[in-house]
């Protein structure tokens, strides 16, 4: 029987490749595309490394040639490890922050109770759910779901806005590129909250150039749950009145985007203010404060005006436009003329609202961006009164974010601002603001640092089409710093915006 076949050798068969390291009486032999491994004599062993194989021969000496082999295999090892390990390779990539890091500690340490809350009940939460929107992949689903057309040019998202101390408001966002013409693009806005809550807009583009356009802006708002609280830098935060108004404007203009962000703007169009006697939410009315003597009369109540107004807007911005770095400077100004002729028992009217604003701001990379601002604001009658919804006012969607729409009027306002945004997810912004500032009288009149007051607030905001902007925010504000340091206003705010 041969060698083979003997029934005490045990025959395996491996994937070719594979090396033994037999320690015991086992070989290699190799055939064809396999290799067997079978037991051999104890007097004929063969020792493997690597693939060499040492014969060791009956008498258990081994060769001089088994040897030399053996020792240029250990050499051989030795020298692959000692050999140098190549260098990294960089295959692109965001540079490492350089900067950031050492600007964060900064904000942190300044703010650090609206930080722990941005960490912990903002971005940790959020980035918890971004992730999980970001595996089933529900932002391309709910788009899908809202957008129409053979080339996916209209969109139809719905609205609720939630505004602590107002009415609420239910309605849609609708937008139609391409409509009637490729260059043009219409949006429009609805919400309600039953017939003393309507709010809509309509906006029309078209694009003459990549840089150039002109546009239509028609608006018509009717509430009565406006809130008035006096006007001055000492206004009190109690009682607060409310008052109906409706409020339509129509426009034409034009926009050229000439260099990087900067931008002018001009604009004409007609106006119109009209007053009710209704109020809302179990609160006094201004006209029955005023009947029975709680408060003087504003300027205006009650005499509402068609008129005729004009505007232009220049900003000179040196940032790039996004997503490039958002570091840079920006310079703007504005002013509108509004013409009210008499009407009836209401004399004629005419005034001037002009301001400006200038801010820096600086990228640490990651898309975290540091700004810094002030804004004035200023109104001057040319023929008659303003009326006090016409005058400069703080709050809402204005400077001073802590406070309610309309908290703070007068002639004059002055405000200056600290901001800090970051990136929470791709369509999502948080941001931490801060401003220090007031109303006052005719051209600042009246203005003394103890009259200052504070707002803060903290949110995130979505940064992609204004379409279906989306908008969470708590803040609050203080009464003047004369009166100590002590937060009278708290603000919250839920819901979809139209920023177009």
């Amino acid at each position: 029987m041969s060698e083979l076949g003997h029934p005490s050798r045990q025959l395996v068969s491996v994937r070719k490749g594979w090396r033994a390291l037999v320690t015991g009486p086992r070989a290699v032999a190799r055939y064809g595309r396999h290799e067997r491994c079978f037991v051999r004599p104890r007097a004929e062993r063969s020792v493997h490394f690597g693939g060499l194989v040492t014969g060791v021969s009956r008498s258990g000496r081994t060769s001089g040639s088994s040897l030399l082999l053996l020792a240029l295999f250990v050499f051989w090892s030795a020298s692959l490890a000692a050999a140098p390990k190549r260098d990294r390779q960089d295959y692109g990539g965001p540079p490492a922050p350089t900067l950031g890091p050492a600007l964060l500690w900064g904000p942190r340490v300044v703010l650090f109770a609206p930080w722990l809350v941005s960490e912990y009940v903002v971005r940790q939460p959020v980035g918890a759910l971004t992730r999980a929107a970001e595996r089933e992949q529900w932002p391309e689903q709910v788009i899908a779901f809202f957008t129409f057309g053979d080339r996916r040019q209209i969109t139809l998202f719905p609205s609720l806005l939630f505004d602590f101390g107002l009415k609420p408001s239910v309605g849609f966002n609708f937008g139609w590129k391409y409509f009637l013409a490729d260059p043009n693009t219409l949006r429009v806005h609805f919400g309600f909250w039953g017939p003393d809550w309507v709010a809509a807009r309509v906006f029309d583009q078209y694009e003459l150039s990549h840089s150039q356009a002109l546009f239509f802006d028609g608006q018509l708002v009717r509430r009565k749950d406006l809130p008035f609280y006096g006007i001055g830098p000492q206004s009190p935060s109690s009682p607060r009145l409310r008052y109906e108004a409706m409020t339509s404007q129509f426009a034409l203009g034009y926009q050229n985007s000439f260099w990087r962000s900067s931008a002018l703007s001009a604009r004409i169009g007609m106006r119109t203010l009209s007053f009710g006697t209704g109020t809302c939410c179990g609160e006094q009315s201004i006209d029955d404060a005023v009947r029975i003597g709680s408060i003087p009369a504003p300027p205006g109540l009650g005499a509402g005006y068609v008129a005729e107004f004009q505007g232009i807007s220049l900003a000179f911005d040196s940032r790039h436009p996004l997503p490039e770095s958002g570091t840079g400077v920006r310079l703007e100004g504005h002013g509108e003329g509004v013409f009210a002729p008499a009407s009836g028992s209401h004399e004629g009217r005419a005034w001037l609202r002009y301001g400006g604003a200038a801010g820096v701001a600086l990228d640490a990379q990651g898309g975290r961006v540091f700004g810094l601002g002030v804004n004035a604001e200023l109104v001057d009658p040319l023929r008659g009164t303003v009326p006090f919804t016409d005058e400069v006012s703080l709050g809402g969607d204005r400077p001073m974010r802590g406070y309610l729409q309309g908290r703070l009027i007068d002639r004059s306002s002055l405000v200056a601002r600290a901001q800090y945004t970051w990136p929470v997810w791709f369509y999502l912004n948080g941001i931490v603001q801060a401003d220090v500032g007031n109303v006052f009288g005719a051209h600042f009149q009246g203005f003394e640092p103890d009259l200052l007051r504070l707002s803060t607030s903290i949110g995130i905001r979505s940064n992609g089409s204004p379409d279906s902007g989306l908008e969470i925010l708590l803040a609050g504000a203080t009464d003047p710093f004369e009166n100590g340091f002590r937060y009278s206003s708290f603000r919250l705010v839920i819901g979809s915006h139209h920023g177009f």
